[in-house]
């Protein structure tokens, strides 16, 4: 599987964890889906293996790497009826690299993995100034607002007409609520809409089902 498919699998496991009131779960899921948004036409199996050579910032502290690897098996336990062998294969492997730093600092370690990636460092040198209070707001006005039509909308054409927050601003915030920047400030936007979207499609379906699985 493809680096960016395995992120998107990610994304929609968070916006579960979302629709469950897992939120401190949820940041943790979207912070390091960044690490395969990063290297999106790698494999999997590849980003692993080239993740696993790499010594860098070893730090440790909470969230860890040991709590995502726990997110991972309670997903790979959901999947595990209904997903192909090679989706399990690479969930596998990312698990068991993770468990192997199960210490190591959530953040840090996304950093590493992010430098390591091709083009990383001159990714790194190239990021202009964001203004993070503007960034702050935002994300937890949109955060609380996720799943709510007319909320959500209010929030984002604000968002949209602030001519004080600049593509910085949004690619920083689509990068903090979707574990992707974007290419440019209209596609971080999109990114942004697109989450709040699947998570309406996704309480619809369970309100429809009355809260039990469609299968």
């Amino acid at each position: 599987m493809r680096c960016r498919d395995f992120g998107s699998i990610l994304r929609a496991f968070a916006d579960v964890l979302d629709a469950a009131g897992a939120f401190v779960a949820r940041d943790q899921v979207v912070a390091f889906a960044a690490v395969f948004d990063a290297s999106p036409t790698s494999s999997v199996s590849d980003l692993a293996k080239r993740l696993t050579a790499v010594r860098g910032d070893a730090s440790t502290g909470s969230p860890s790497l040991g709590d995502v690897a726990r997110l991972l098996s309670f997903l790979k336990g959901f999947l595990d009826k209904v997903a192909k062998g090679a989706v399990l294969a690479d969930i596998n492997a990312i698990e068991r690299l993770l468990r192997d730093r199960a210490s190591v600092e959530l953040g840090a370690f996304v950093r590493m993995a992010t430098e390591a990636a091709p083009g990383g460092a001159s990714r790194k040198r190239n990021v202009p100034k964001v203004q993070d209070d503007l960034v702050c707001r935002y994300r937890e006005k949109l955060e609380a607002a996720l799943g709510d039509e007319e909320k959500f909308s209010t929030v984002y054409n604000d968002l949209r007409a602030n001519a004080a927050v600049g593509k910085p601003e949004i690619m920083a915030l689509a990068e903090q609520m979707t574990g992707s920047g974007g290419r440019g400030k209209d596609a971080a936007l999109k990114k942004i809409w697109s989450r709040h979207q699947s998570l309406v499609v996704f309480k619809a379906k369970a309100r429809a089902t009355g809260g039990r699985s469609a299968a």
